[in-house]
């Protein structure tokens, strides 16, 4: 029982596993702005390819 006690201490202790979950977390977020954000650059793009082909 002393041993599991000892590893629990030990793995709350350990930064490590934190520090992953993080930059897990940071890299969600910014990948969520930059789908967002080309998905918009996407709309906007298609809306001026189809007024420049009717003006054609």
């Amino acid at each position: 029982m002393q041993k599991i006690l000892d590893l629990m201490i030990r793995l709350t202790r350990d930064e490590k596993g934190a520090t992953i979950v993080e930059y897990g977390v940071a890299l969600t977020i910014v990948t969520a702005i930059a789908v967002a954000t080309l998905t918009n650059i996407g709309t906007d793009v298609a809306a001026q390819f189809t007024a420049a082909d009717a003006l054609m």
